[in-house]
């Protein structure tokens, strides 16, 4: 991993926890519904690691799957030190680790480790998606400005 992953993966983390105390603060964080807020965070930070990529290394010959690990290597970085800081959140929060057995299938057995566990893994699905799509946006984007050099 580069340097940048790890910027732009503690880039995605603080947008993901600044967002979950602004949902803190307004009283909106056991509406699991506005998780889906944080693609957007996921779509920024993806973008700007493989504009950053392709601007480190411009000799580099354009490849779907490096363009995709671009991207893809700062949300893994981000999802793990998001899942940690949850684990260690949900530890102490009782009220919201409630909150969120009640509404998961697995009910009163999930704890603070499996709940950062599942958030982890959707986390990584999320962010593999999404670099996925991301690259195919910097790839249409990269097609245009090569046909016009032509």
């Amino acid at each position: 991993m580069r340097k940048q992953d790890f910027l732009f993966g503690i880039l995605l983390t603080a947008l993901l926890i600044t967002y979950f105390f602004v949902m803190k603060g307004a009283n909106l964080y056991e509406n699991f519904n506005l998780r889906f807020v944080n693609v957007v965070f996921f779509f920024g930070v993806t973008w700007l690691a493989i504009r950053n990529f392709y601007e480190v290394n411009p000799d580099r010959k354009f490849n779907y799957l490096s363009g995709v690990l671009a991207g893809f290597r700062p949300a893994i970085v981000g999802v793990i030190l998001f899942s940690i800081f949850q684990m260690i959140y949900l530890s102490g929060d009782s009220t919201l680790m409630t909150a969120i057995q009640e509404r998961a299938p697995m009910g009163e057995t999930l704890n603070p480790f499996t709940a950062s566990l599942y958030l982890l893994f959707e986390g990584i699905g999320v962010g593999l998606i999404v670099s996925y799509l991301t690259m195919r946006i910097v790839d249409a984007r990269q097609i245009e400005t090569y046909e016009e050099r032509l």
